[in-house]
């Protein structure tokens, strides 16, 4: 008898059907489940997630391979995990499913480390929450007390649903303002124009990060617009100087990494910004917005004497791949090739193929090392696991994103049509002279952007759309790199 209470599990985890938190909500922790990575999503998949603690992005099948680390069902425990996955078939990946946490402590509203959206969880954090249950670790879920957890929910899921059906007009009215911008400064030869269509970028970014601190659900594209416009004009006629410029650029960038830092969740449910509901990256920097932000970081670089240029990218890099914030490995290597490149053009002498190595070479033991820091001081991302499981982890991870990024190009027939036309933008803008150092820098940080990042079709719709920006202010206004 003690030898079988012994074996007993701590944890089950069951699958129910559909319920409402209400129903646990009295006596444990809710929340709300995304199934899977990627636009679809089926019950086996879903099975194949919970049990191995993984998400595979749909454009590559959506079923993670390996051993499971948990099993479902089973006795009753001291801790049980209620869970309700996608019906039989094949489905939109839109839906969130719920959750219930009861047993431990568990109470409340459920809080993901994975996701940093409260009442917001993975698939995939299910079997590691499990695993650390039983060996008395902390869990990647816990709880925290909520007056109406249920209440709760809804108001985070209907502020999801919100930003995934507003991304699109959004992204229109950010390629509306840019070209609009720019279209007025080549017309009229207008030095305010080329600014604020590069200050439209950053803009629009915070303006849509704004619009989700202000809960806004309806009309969110021109709520992100009207706020952005109202705040461009004046930005672009306040910087007729080098100094005011990089104080705006500056500015609008602290900003949004203040958001970052402190409410995650906000820039997690902006219309710009990750797609959580998606299963794919829960909070930080998407390769969307990493992109975006390239331009205007590069310019700001630009912008400053040369032994300020290492502060500006220090904190730019910083901003980018450290945990807290940006958590963006990728970018965090196209930020520093960015900057390199940007160091290099500012030396005096030609560029040489020793200076390039050298450089290549700087750029990845920088990045190493912040990600190394980060790891040494307690964070965690998906950055740090790939660079600590060694060469063979990373050199796998950097193959699965470039299968994924391929498939994302030629998956849907518009998404090759466009990524034709932005690499056509980019080869005619590449050898127009005069040269600008931004655009040469930022040329270069495109070409590793598509060779370590997972989304070649933001990279370059968004990296042309940058292009032409940063174009027509180092032409245009007089302020130039």
């Amino acid at each position: 008898m003690g030898s079988s209470a012994a074996a007993a599990p701590r944890v089950a985890v069951r699958v129910v059907p559909l319920f409402a938190p209400q129903r646990f909500a009295a006596r444990g922790a809710v929340g709300s489940m995304v199934p899977a990575s990627g636009s679809t999503v089926s019950r086996a998949t879903a099975l194949a997630s919970l049990t191995r603690g993984q998400l595979e992005n749909a454009l590559l099948g959506g079923k993670p391979t390996g051993k499971p680390l948990i099993k479902l069902g089973g006795p009753q425990a001291p801790v049980t995990v209620y869970v309700a996955l996608p019906p039989p078939g094949k489905h939109h990946n839109l839906d969130r499913y719920p959750i219930a946490v009861v047993g431990d402590g568990y109470h409340g509203l459920l809080l993901s480390s994975s996701t940093h959206v409260p009442g917001l969880v993975s698939i995939a954090d299910v079997a590691p929450t499990v695993r650390s249950l039983e060996r008395g670790e902390k869990p990647i879920l816990t709880s925290r007390p909520a007056g109406n957890a249920p209440a709760q929910l809804d108001t985070m899921n209907a502020r999801l649903n919100a930003a995934h059906f507003a991304r699109k007009k959004s992204t229109r009215v950010l390629i509306g303002l840019v070209f609009g911008f720019a279209a007025l400064a080549w017309l009229l030869r207008g030095a305010l124009f080329a600014r604020a269509s590069l200050l439209a970028i950053p803009t629009m970014v915070l303006a849509s990060t704004i619009a989700s601190a202000l809960h806004i659900e309806h009309g969110v594209p021109w709520w992100s617009g009207a706020i952005a416009l109202a705040l461009t004009p004046p930005l672009a006629l306040a910087t007729r100087t080098p100094r005011a410029l990089a104080l705006t650029l500056a500015g609008l960038l602290a900003t949004y990494a203040v958001f970052l830092g402190v409410s995650p969740a906000t820039v997690s449910l902006a219309a710009l910004g990750p797609h959580p509901e998606g299963g794919g990256r829960f909070f930080g920097l998407t390769n969307q917005v990493e992109t975006l932000l390239l331009g205007p970081t590069l310019a700001l670089g630009a912008l400053v004497a040369l032994p300020l240029l290492a502060v500006v990218a220090l904190a730019s890099l910083v901003l980018v791949g450290w945990s807290r914030l940006g958590a963006d490995g990728g970018g965090l290597i196209v930020y520093a090739a960015g900057f390199a490149t940007l160091a290099l053009l500012g030396l005096r002498g030609r560029v040489t193929v020793t200076r390039a190595v050298l450089a290549a070479a700087g750029v990845i033991a920088v990045g190493l090392a912040l990600v190394g820091i980060d790891a040494l001081t307690g964070g965690s991302s998906h950055v740090t696991h790939a660079v600590g499981g060694g060469p063979g982890r990373l050199f796998s991870d950097l193959g699965h994103r470039l299968h994924l990024s391929w498939r994302g190009i030629v998956n849907k027939t518009d998404h090759l049509e466009i990524t034709v036309v932005s690499l056509v933008t980019l080869a005619v803008l590449a050898p127009l002279r005069p040269r600008s150092r931004t655009l040469d820098a930022l040329l270069v940080a495109l070409a590793v952007s598509l060779a370590v990042n997972d989304s070649g079709f933001d990279i370059l719709r968004f990296g042309a759309l940058v292009a032409i920006a940063v174009y027509t202010w180092s032409r245009i206004s007089p302020v130039r790199d």
